[in-house]
């Protein structure tokens, strides 16, 4: 479980993230990335919100298979084709209207990419969790 989140005043506070998580507990979950197909292999969405959207469904979904929920992420990456503040907008607009008041406020990573593994997709997302 996350017990602390810290944001040092050395340095940059950013929004809807934490510069540091501090977890206790005797499980720790790592999610593979997490992209949006569906269970058919077929890509769902195609916009970045759409498919934000599905991946963050996914990662809460694989959360839960390991008795875990979003507060628990400690860790979060995200992984954007096409990358600009716009998107990165919109990607935290899925993230409140998918998880509501549970969006992991934890240590956050976003990377800006060529491509994923499946031409097509435009986000993907990996968690840590501590249970």
């Amino acid at each position: 479980m996350i017990t602390e989140r810290l944001d040092p005043p050395q340095l940059l506070k950013i929004p809807e993230m934490a510069n540091v998580s501090v977890a206790t507990g005797t499980r720790i979950i790592h999610i593979s990335g997490q992209t949006s197909v569906g269970t058919d292999g077929q890509i769902v969405g195609a916009t970045h919100p759409e498919q934000a959207r599905n991946v963050f469904r996914n990662v809460e979904t694989a959360l839960s298979a390991a008795g875990a929920t979003v507060a628990d992420v400690a860790k979060f990456n995200t992984y954007v084709v096409d990358y600009s503040w716009e998107v990165l907008e919109a990607i935290i607009t899925a993230s409140k209207e998918t998880w509501g008041d549970q969006v992991p406020l934890t240590a956050n990573t976003l990377v800006g990419v060529a491509s994923l593994w499946l031409p097509g997709l435009l986000v993907e997302a990996d968690a840590v969790a501590v249970v």
